[in-house]
Order: C-alpha cells, then structure tokens, then sequence
C-alpha cells in the first residue's frame, strides 16, 4: 500500500459507514482520470490492491461485492464501468467472496461533480433499480464525495431485501468542501472533465 500512498480511513456519510483507501489527493486524481479516461481499465488491479486489506474492517463480513452502476452513456464512452472491474479485482483478491451487479440504472444521471452537495441527492433519487436478494452485500465505487450514490444505492438493494454491509471506495474527498475536481493532472492533459 505504501508504494501509492495509501493512507486508508473510516468514512461515514449519513448512517452509512464505510472505508477508502486514500484521501483524494494529486496522486488518486491521476491514477482515476488514467483508470476512468484514458483507458487504463489494468489500473483496476493496482486499485483494487490498496483497497482488498479494507475488507476484514467491517463488523459483519459481506458476501457478495455490489458496483456501482455507470450510466448507459459512460458505459458506451469507456467501454467499461470502473465499479465493476475494482470489484472483480478485489473477489480475485479476496477468497469466499463474490460481485454481482445488483443495480442498474433507471435513468440517466448528471455528473455529481458539477453538482452542488444539496443538488447530488436529488440527482441519485429513483436513479437506481435493483434486483431481489438478501445477501449481506458491501458497495464498491471509486471515490465518495457527499455520499449521495452509495445512499441511493443502499437505499435500494435495502428495499429488495439485501442487508447493505457498507461501502468500500479507492477515495474519499473531502466531504464539506466536495473537492473532487474536474482538472486534469497536467496542463499537457488539456484539463478535461472526469468522474
């Protein structure tokens, strides 16, 4: 873990408790925009590496790993939902457990980064539909910021039956400020948008 940097944490965002691996330094921002953007999907491993320890941390051992779904066009425009390969990741990482994708989209989203924090909730609400199960699941995202996707995401599978264990993200933002930026990590990048 420490040849990234990882520095993992408790995060808790409204009665939902979870861990990331590290804050979302230059360092995460870089590594998630060459993940996300630039198609580097093998990043996925080295993500899922700092992440993997983190599992052992929750009070009630999940079975089952939840992605966070992408939305239809994110999905066409990588090619990939970043979730979902951490998540494959971390069950060959992991014995015993397995993914599954127990959520899809309903609706297409806007991007939580150009959001405001009281606009990111409304944004996620009925935004997810998920199938009946009653596992003990963890959610798997790359970066938590407010907190409002992995809510409406609990929310959800709570509604179907599954027992939500938490959420395990690669970052966490800091939540007061929501500093996940939309920069690229070098001007030569050309500064495009991400997340």
């Amino acid at each position: 873990m420490a040849q990234i940097g990882a520095d993992p944490r408790l995060v808790f965002r409204s009665g939902l408790v979870g861990f990331s691996a590290m804050s979302y330094t230059q360092e995460a921002k870089t590594l998630l925009r060459a993940f996300k953007e630039l198609g580097e999907s093998e990043l996925a491993k080295v993500l899922a590496g700092v992440m993997a320890p983190l599992i052992g941390c929750f009070e009630t051992c999940p079975t089952i790993l939840v992605p966070i779904p992408s939305n239809a066009s994110s999905l066409r425009e990588r090619g990939f939902n970043p979730a979902e390969l951490i998540a494959r990741e971390l069950c060959r990482k992991t014995p015993g457990l397995r993914w599954v994708n127990a959520l899809s989209r309903a609706r297409e989203t806007l991007d939580q980064s150009k959001l405001k924090p009281n606009e990111r909730a409304r944004n996620q609400n009925d935004s997810m539909i998920a199938r009946s199960g009653t596992a003990k699941v963890l959610l798997i995202d790359d970066v938590v910021t407010t907190g409002a996707t992995l809510l409406a995401a609990s929310a959800e599978l709570q509604k179907t039956g599954y027992s939500v264990a938490g959420f395990l993200t690669f970052a966490e933002t800091e939540r007061k400020g929501c500093t996940l930026t939309t920069q690229a990590a070098l001007p030569a990048d050309g500064g495009t948008s991400w997340n």
